[in-house]
């Protein structure tokens, strides 16, 4: 019992099947009598072991029982007690549960800090990529999420970049498409505006707006009858959103002004709105005016000399043919309305070789002087018959021009046959070149009848005649021809004049190169050989 006690670190009693005690490895320790009436002992005495957990009498002092039965050839003994004293290993116990405990919470306490700093890292992801995305949003489409977070949020970046580089593919198409239609917009001479379901503007390209004699500021987000200020416009508008189909209609502005409206509606899945075009006809008009008065004109220029040729010819044939004097008077007056004939389709052929361009420049650079001087010669002694008086101030120190000579002097003989005819007897007629940068201009200036504003733009029309100038006679076809050739030369053409008072024709020639030599303008031929 002792060896078993001191081995087992318990107290270990023997009992008889009578529960007796035999041995007792503490025998004056209290409360032997009670083991014989103990569960666990009574069951090691009918051959079974049991175990139990007890208490002192104390009330403190915990042990473990144990009871095993002592049998010789299945005859039970006795039993034997082992009493394990508890109170070191609750005391160990409660070390281990201290232990664990704070291993738990250093455990518990690296885990919150692991977790607060993989949330803290998370969180410093989302907020770099909330940022791009804010970048994004307000147009900054270069913007990309550099630091790629592992896991999920990763996974999340690497998407959000390639969105953000598809994102950037279409904005650009969309701003190529969208510069492509701004620059149509903006160079189409045809006025486009876009309106609402409710008539609002939502587009109007600069062409619209200088029809409408309004601003894009002013236009836009306005009601289209506000915006245009022409009831007969907006009627046009107005029938549109009645109808639900096209609508067109011719309309002048103003007296200078014909413009055509076509309202066109149409359907998206935004809702419905209204294609509005405006097309200028303006200069349709003036061609067609022109085209009126070219077709009036030649018929009254070619009238009166066919008329005058079947006059002259029936009275030759009825009986001027036995009077050979007046015969010859009739045929040389038939000759003068032939030769006027002649002339005016020669004129008429070389006006449209010039403006078809089949009429080749022999550019050559010249002195103006070498190129005005023969025509106001030529032209000297119908001013002296007119009673007029000619100044001409062309100084010789004035740049070379790159001209075909003989078309100019064209140009300078038509000004100044021009200025005689409408100039009366004691006026004054002047002729001027001045150099003007790269540029000499010329003008030929008269105190004649005038123009009136009103025939002004119209002068250098073909077959153009001002009522009162019928009667001096004339083709027509001078000024056209004249501004034809200026424009070939790569020059301007204008007249400015006051009703009464005179006139002023203007056009300005290029300046040629200078030759090399310090005498080149000196020894310019006034009719060089053509330059390649």
């Amino acid at each position: 019992v002792h060896y078993l006690a001191t081995l087992l670190d318990a107290r270990v009693t023997a009992l008889t099947v009578q529960g007796q005690v035999l041995a007792d490895s503490q025998p004056g320790a209290p409360a032997q009598s009670e083991l014989g009436l103990s569960t666990e002992v009574r069951a090691a005495l009918t051959g079974s072991t049991a175990t139990a957990t007890r208490t002192g009498p104390d009330g403190r002092e915990h042990f473990f029982s144990v009871a095993v039965p002592i049998n010789r050839a299945g005859t039970p003994l006795g039993a034997l007690h082992f009493a394990f004293p508890l109170q070191e290993l609750e005391t160990g116990l409660r070390q281990t549960r201290s232990l664990v405990f704070l291993v738990c919470l250093g455990v518990a306490l690296l885990s919150i800090w692991l977790v607060l700093g993989y949330a803290e890292m998370e969180a410093r992801a989302l907020r770099r990529m909330t940022r791009v995305i804010e970048r994004i949003t307000e147009g900054d489409l270069d913007a990309r999420i550099l630091s790629l977070a592992p896991g999920e949020l990763g996974v999340l970046a690497r998407a959000l970049n390639r969105m953000a580089d598809k994102l950037q593919i279409q904005m650009k198409k969309r701003a190529r498409a969208k510069s492509r239609l701004d620059t149509v917009l903006h160079v189409m001479t045809d006025g486009v505006l876009i309106l609402s379901k409710t008539g609002e503007v939502k587009l109007i390209n600069p062409a619209a707006a200088r029809l409408l004699h309004t601003t894009e500021a002013r236009a836009l987000d306005r009601s289209f009858v506000q915006a245009v200020r022409d009831h007969r416009v907006a009627e046009v508008w107005t029938r549109c959103q009645e109808s639900g189909e096209e609508e067109t209609a011719a309309i002048e502005i103003s007296p200078t002004q014909f413009v055509r409206v076509v309202v066109t509606p149409y359907f998206k899945r935004a809702g419905r709105g209204y294609l509005v075009m405006i097309q200028d006809l303006t200069q349709l008009r003036r061609l067609q005016t022109i085209r009126q008065d070219f077709i009036s004109n030649i018929s009254h220029e070619l009238r009166t000399p066919l008329a005058s040729l079947r006059a002259l010819a029936e009275t030759l044939r009825d009986s001027a043919l036995d009077d050979p004097p007046a015969a010859h008077r009739f045929l040389d007056r038939m000759e003068v309305e032939v030769d006027a004939l002649t002339q005016m389709v020669e004129e008429l052929l070389e006006l449209s070789r010039i403006e078809s361009g089949q009429v080749p420049l022999r550019l050559n650079p010249i002195l103006p002087s070498a190129a005005i001087l023969p025509a106001v010669e030529r032209l000297r002694p119908q001013v002296e018959r007119g009673q007029q008086t000619l100044t001409v101030d062309v100084p010789a120190d004035l740049p070379l021009v790159l001209i075909d000579a003989e078309r100019i002097q064209q140009v300078v003989t038509n000004l100044l046959h021009n200025a005689i005819k409408f100039t009366p007897p004691g006026g004054a007629i002047r002729l001027a070149a001045t150099s003007q940068g790269n540029l000499v201009q010329v003008v030929v200036e008269d105190t004649g009848i005038g123009i009136a504003p009103a025939e002004l733009p119209r002068i250098f029309e073909r077959f153009y005649k001002a009522d009162r100038s019928r009667a001096v006679g004339g083709t027509g076809l001078g000024l056209a021809i004249s501004k034809h050739v200026i424009q070939a030369h790569g020059g301007t053409i204008w007249a400015e004049s006051v009703e009464g008072e005179g006139s002023r024709f203007y056009f300005t020639l290029p300046v040629a190169e200078p030759l090399p030599g310090p005498d080149a303008a000196a020894t310019a031929p006034a009719t060089p050989a053509p330059r390649a």
